[in-house]
């Protein structure tokens, strides 16, 4: 399946370690024994050149760190997601296509707040909503077993649209957002996605930045307008 590119909430690197790291990775140069001109400038430039690549490199390895919960779920979902006919998953690629962990808040024991999202790439521009319930109680489900003891402000189920824009893979990309709550109330048997369908649309106000949502727009949690959505539920943090 397509790597996962998700913010693990243990990945954190303070900027005194990165100058640690780079430091004992890089021998400081003393300006009197590497003057900067001629030929010894291209060994001071060289050196100075490792030790940003080096820097970037650590940067880079921090923003992009796995986190484990979404990894299993991910892989799970993969050879366990539904087949309903209006709304097959699409042929020939990775399922899900993505998978995402978003620290949106802080809660007030100091844990963040995640809202971890699956991405289904469906066969159809046009999904039947039972067939989409399905997925999204799958889904729910098993990022529930995994972030069940987190702060969790939501799960958020996105399906990529067939919908012929950029070749067989279309732009648009609808959420379905559903509470920790409702998605506990799956482990019920007699709890299906049809009850969930029913309950995420009765719940839903018309804020996007607050579960359970039903077929909003996706959220962009790294943009500006994501954080503005993410925002809009701070005053429920405490309760989650």
């Amino acid at each position: 399946m397509s790597p996962i590119d998700s913010l693990s909430s243990d990945a954190s690197i303070s900027t005194a370690a990165i100058a640690d790291a780079v430091a004992g990775a890089v021998a400081p140069a003393d300006p009197g024994a590497v003057p900067l001109s001629g030929g010894r400038l291209v060994v001071a430039g060289a050196v100075m050149s490792a030790g940003l690549a080096l820097l970037g490199g650590i940067v880079a390895y921090v923003l992009h760190s796995s986190d484990d919960r979404v990894d299993r779920v991910a892989d799970a979902l993969g050879d366990d997601l539904p087949a309903p006919t209006d709304a097959p998953v699409r042929e020939g690629t990775d399922v899900p296509s993505a998978a995402n962990l978003h620290e949106v808040a802080e809660h007030d024991d100091g844990d963040p707040v995640y809202v971890p999202v699956i991405r289904i790439p469906l066969a159809t521009a046009d999904p039947g909503r039972d067939g989409v319930y399905r997925h999204v109680a799958r889904a729910a489900a098993a990022l529930h077993d995994e972030f069940d003891d987190a702060h969790v402000r939501g799960y958020d189920v996105e399906f990529g649209l067939d919908d012929g824009s950029l070749g067989d893979v279309g732009r648009t990309v609808k959420r379905v957002a559903v509470t920790p709550e409702l998605a506990e109330r799956l482990r019920d048997p007699d709890y299906d996605h049809r009850d969930l369908r029913s309950d995420v649309a009765d719940g839903d106000d018309g804020d996007p930045g607050v579960p359970p949502v039903d077929w909003g727009d996706a959220v962009n949690y790294a943009s500006g307008s994501g954080s503005a959505a993410a925002s809009g539920a701070a005053a429920a943090t405490a309760a989650t």
